[in-house]
């Protein structure tokens, strides 16, 4: 009971002191040539990152440049982190396969998991989107076709 009343003094005690120092602090005279630098100071920064902000947004080709950037950087890094869990999963349990209770659990599963890995090459995928895009150009061509035989009414 007492050394947590003490304990409890201690804290209390500590807070006090810090609450002064503050309070000393922030009635402390500071020197008024200081303040003007630092405030002319600040007012140059915002400025100076204001006027690049302003360049950025009126250059459509750098926000551009920087969304490819982010979104390639953002793809690899999904596609590394992706292969990096899917390897560690598949290392983990080529481990438990030799325990005794589990194995046959972690070799099924394991199995299981190389056996998607495998399966998803996209080439389906790949296919789809070929053929879509020659459906597509055909479109094009004939639409062009067509408004070039308007025109030359």
């Amino acid at each position: 009971m007492f050394a947590g009343n003490s304990s409890h003094s201690v804290k209390h005690q500590h807070l006090k002191s810090v609450a002064r120092s503050y309070q000393s602090m922030k009635y402390e005279r500071r020197d008024p040539e200081a303040d003007r630098i630092r405030r002319a100071a600040k007012k140059r920064m915002i400025s100076a990152e204001l006027e690049d902000f302003l360049r950025y947004l009126n250059s459509p080709w750098h926000i551009v440049w920087r969304n490819i950037l982010v979104g390639l950087a953002r793809g690899l890094g999904a596609v590394f982190g992706a292969t990096v869990v899917v390897g560690l999963a598949i290392w983990v349990l080529k481990v438990f396969v030799d325990l005794p209770l589990i194995g046959d659990y972690a070799r099924d599963f394991r199995d299981r998991v190389t056996e998607v890995a495998e399966e998803t090459r996209y080439t389906d995928d790949f296919a789809r989107l070929q053929s879509t895009m020659e459906r597509i150009d055909l479109r094009l061509k004939e639409q062009n076709e067509l408004l070039e035989s308007l025109r030359d009414r």
